[in-house]
């Protein structure tokens, strides 16, 4: 059931190209759209689900809510100890129960109703988890050590419970990590080259001057396919990516002016075994993502301050709206983080308009999205 104080419609912006935007959420708790690499949509995008901060140094400190489009109806629908992944067009998020083990939460949108996957020993707590289409596999990242400076990609089998590290790197701090949608025989990993951590752990370097690329793993023996993005083929990525849908090509933006937060660069294509590829070239963007079918993707950048929309097909884009957000950082995300929903009717976004991020919902109107093809 909806929780109490919800929010009625609210209506706050009329664009000249006929989109309307809404204020979703109206919360004193520290409230955020989740990170746009999918769309956090059910399947028949009637609603999405936004994450609040309920208790910091609880064992599940984040509450997922589902939030109905247009109606901006709520139910809050689990509490979380780590990042969610979407797969088999449904919500995971992990979580402690009350036995004190781990377990990966599988949530049907469409039906509002939960299962619950075991988890076996091995997985590190706050490890950033993914799960194959078939649900056999699941990835997760770990610190193996900081003194010489050590990371990994573990996988486990959850046919069978085995559980272990099939990859090490020390410039894999910040893995970004996804399974190829179709098969889940790749899994896509982020290569922060020259990142430099203290032997306490403290970071000091996020990103050195070797640049920022992406690899791929094979699935289950963990066999690296480097991929032509990052120095020397091309300008450092920042480390946004996601796959384009079932294609096994992968959508990213490259970083001209190396900056995370509010630097921007070309959105470019690359698949393994392929050459990359300029998608809506003169375009510059920083955040991406895309929805199910890989047609179309929606990202954001600082300056200008706009959210676009843009065929992977036709290399068309065009403006939805501006996010009217600080990009800061603290005290609670105002990276937009847009993504598209798969019905390409709603963009979702943060905002801290008012000084306060919000959830934030961009209506299309009828022929906006039909004129990128």
């Amino acid at each position: 059931m909806p929780y109490e104080g919800m929010m009625t419609d609210k209506l706050v912006e009329t664009l000249p190209n006929g989109v309307e935007v809404f204020q979703a959420t109206d919360e004193s708790a520290p409230v955020t759209n989740i990170y746009c690499e999918f769309p956090w949509c059910s399947p028949d995008s009637a609603r999405f689900v936004y994450s609040r901060l309920v208790k910091a140094g609880d064992p599940n400190p984040i509450e997922y809510v589902a939030c109905e489009f247009g109606s901006w109806g709520k139910r809050i629908i689990g509490r979380s100890c780590g990042f969610p992944t979407m797969a088999q067009k449904c919500f995971f998020f992990s979580r402690y129960s009350t036995g004190g083990g781990r377990e990966l939460v599988r949530y049907d949108l469409s039906e509002m109703k939960e299962s619950v996957i075991d988890l076996p020993g091995g997985i590190p707590d706050k490890a950033r988890l993914d799960i194959t289409v078939d649900g056999r596999y699941v990835a997760f990242n770990q610190a193996l050590g900081y003194s010489p400076q050590r990371f990994g990609i573990g996988l486990a089998d959850l046919k069978t419970g085995r559980c272990a590290i099939i990859h090490e790197d020390p410039w894999i701090c910040n893995t970004h990590h996804q399974f190829e949608p179709s098969t889940g025989k790749y899994l896509m990993v982020q290569h922060n080259r020259g990142c430099r951590f203290r032997a306490d752990g403290t970071r000091e370097l996020l990103c050195g001057k070797e640049g920022c690329t992406l690899f791929l793993l094979t699935i289950p023996d963990g066999i690296v396919v480097r991929l032509p993005v990052g120095p020397p083929h091309t300008a450092s990525l920042s480390g946004h990516e996601t796959w384009i849908g079932g294609t096994r090509e992968l959508i990213a933006t490259l970083n001209l002016q190396e900056d995370y937060d509010f630097g921007k660069g070309p959105i470019i294509g690359v698949k393994p075994g392929g050459k990359v590829r300029n998608i809506c070239d003169p375009w510059q963007m920083n955040h991406i993502g895309i929805e199910p079918s890989g047609r179309v993707f929606c990202a954001d950048a600082y300056s200008p301050d706009e959210i676009i929309i843009g065929s992977t097909v036709t290399n068309r884009a065009l403006v939805v709206c501006p996010a009217r957000s600080s990009y800061r950082r603290s005290p609670v995300e105002g990276h937009p983080h847009a993504y598209i929903s798969p019905d390409l009717r709603w963009v979702v976004f943060n905002s801290d308009r008012t000084g306060k991020t919000q959830v934030y919902a961009a209506r299309l109107p009828a022929g906006l999205v039909e004129g990128l093809f």
